[in-house]
């Protein structure tokens, strides 16, 4: 008897070749797209208010650093002790 896979069709070795079976698994199975969804947007949200911390650190530190320079350096420093 020959194996299943004997009688495939083009398109499905195809989407089996490119991995779009597990698209289509997902697609098919809407719990799982929804905890895929929950988990990527729960990520995306940490880690984007994570980032924002960072630069926001990022830029005051500079700030705070630029109070030396003789033409705009009154500018930061009252920008500086206002944050």
């Amino acid at each position: 008897m020959p194996a299943k896979n004997a009688k495939q069709t083009v398109p499905t070795k195809i989407v089996n070749a490119t991995g779009l079976d597990s698209i289509t698994e997902l697609i098919n199975n809407r719990r799982k797209l929804f905890w895929l969804n929950a988990k990527t947007g729960f990520a995306r949200g940490f880690f984007g208010v994570i980032g924002a911390g960072v630069a926001v650190l990022f830029i005051s530190f500079l700030v705070s650093q630029l109070g030396w320079l003789p033409v705009v350096g009154e500018f930061f420093q009252k920008l500086g002790s206002s944050i």
